[in-house]
């Protein structure tokens, strides 16, 4: 019985390196690009035990995503909860939770390089649904987050009432994202060079559309 229990312990180790080691291809290659033998050379994992693993590469990529997007999530562990953020206002908490997105941006345009090319990466490829909702339960989710400030905003009067919350957060949200995500693969134009100031900009827009 211990001999099984090493065993097996063993191979969870295995499969752990190989997501790691896809992890950090991926903040690196196209995931469309990447292969199977590039995650074996890293991980030292021969090609066979990867797909008798995992059973496809589409399934080693999502988790070696949802391992990235667990990495992103603890950089904001406690920050949300701290005396600095909690005793703002319902629009000062809108606007540190803003933030996000800067720092996104600034520090890890590898992350939100990955993002982009796992989104095309998904719609050529049968990625098991399963997968997917583990995928999805690990993005960074900041609703109830954002959904809290706002309420607050409005019953404090620093927010304007009449808001759509639901329709100002998926918008925001998903045009920060993308905007960010475009800009991170590199300036294909001359007035592409401007990123920074044009997230800033769609930020500032957000928040004064909704202020008191």
């Amino acid at each position: 019985m211990e001999y099984k229990k090493i065993l097996e312990n063993a191979k969870n180790d295995r499969i752990n390196d190989a997501v790691e080691a896809a992890a950090e291809l991926l903040l690196k290659y196209d995931a469309a690009e990447l292969k199977m033998t590039d995650i074996a050379d890293r991980s030292g994992l021969g090609v066979a035990s990867l797909y008798r693993y995992f059973g496809s590469k589409g399934v080693i990529v999502t988790r070696a995503g949802t391992l990235l997007w667990s990495r992103i999530r603890a950089l904001f562990d406690g920050v949300f909860e701290s005396e600095y953020y909690t005793q703002k206002n319902g629009y000062e908490r809108l606007c540190e939770l803003m933030k996000v997105f800067r720092v996104l941006y600034i520090s890890h345009q590898d992350f939100l390089r990955f993002v982009d090319s796992f989104d095309r990466f998904v719609l050529t490829e049968n990625i098991d649904s399963d997968e997917l909702l583990k995928y999805e339960s690990s993005v960074l989710d900041f609703y109830p987050l954002f959904e809290s400030a706002f309420r607050d905003g409005v019953a404090d009067k620093t927010i304007k009432q009449g808001t759509d919350f639901s329709l100002m957060y998926r918008t925001v949200t998903h045009a920060l994202m993308l905007l960010s995500e475009k800009f991170s693969r590199g300036n294909v134009f001359e007035s592409d060079a401007g990123g920074e100031q044009e997230i800033e900009f769609m930020i500032n827009m957000a928040l004064e559309y909704i202020k008191a």
